[in-house]
C-alpha cells in the first residue's frame, strides 16, 4: 500500500525516496495487476523518460508550463500500445518517472493540467525550475 501511495504522490522527493527504498529491499511490493519496477513495461517507460534525445523536449515543455508527459506519451504509446493505460498504473508510472527525472534536474512540481486531446493520461503535472537554480 505504501508503494502504491508513493507512486501516486509525485508532490515531493520523499515519495520518490520511499519508492526507491522499497524496490531496493527486494521484497514483494505491488499487486500483480499494477505495473511495478520489475516489469518490462516500466523499464520501457523509464528508457523513454531518461533518453538523452528526449531531455530537450521534456525541459522545453516544463519551461512552457506544459506537462512534460504530453511530449513523451506518444513515444510510450508507440512502444507499448495498449499495455500503457491508466487501469494498470501505466500513466502513474510515467508521471512518477518524469517527476523523478525532473527532481534530479532541480525542478519542482507545479499544478496538474489537462493532457492534449487523445492522450491516455487525462491530466499530468507541470514542473518549474526551483528558485535559485
Amino acid at each position: 500500500m505504501l508503494y502504491a501511495n508513493c507512486m501516486k504522490t509525485v508532490d515531493n522527493e520523499d515519495a520518490i525516496f520511499i519508492v526507491e527504498t522499497i524496490v531496493d529491499s527486494g521484497m514483494p511490493y505491488a499487486s500483480k495487476k499494477q505495473m511495478s519496477h520489475q516489469d518490462p513495461e516500466m523499464k520501457a517507460i523509464e528508457t523513454i523518460v531518461n533518453a538523452r534525445a528526449n531531455e530537450k523536449a521534456i525541459l522545453d515543455a516544463a519551461e512552457s508550463d506544459m506537462p512534460p508527459l504530453s511530449v513523451i506519451e506518444p513515444q510510450i504509446v508507440k512502444k507499448l500500445g495498449n499495455l500503457y493505460r491508466a487501469e494498470n498504473g501505466g500513466t502513474v508510472v510515467a508521471g512518477y518517472l518524469l517527476a523523478k527525472r525532473l527532481y534530479e534536474l532541480d525542478y519542482e512540481k507545479g499544478p496538474a493540467k489537462l493532457m492534449p486531446e487523445g492522450s491516455v493520461a487525462r491530466t499530468a503535472a507541470t514542473f518549474r525550475k526551483k528558485p535559485g537554480y
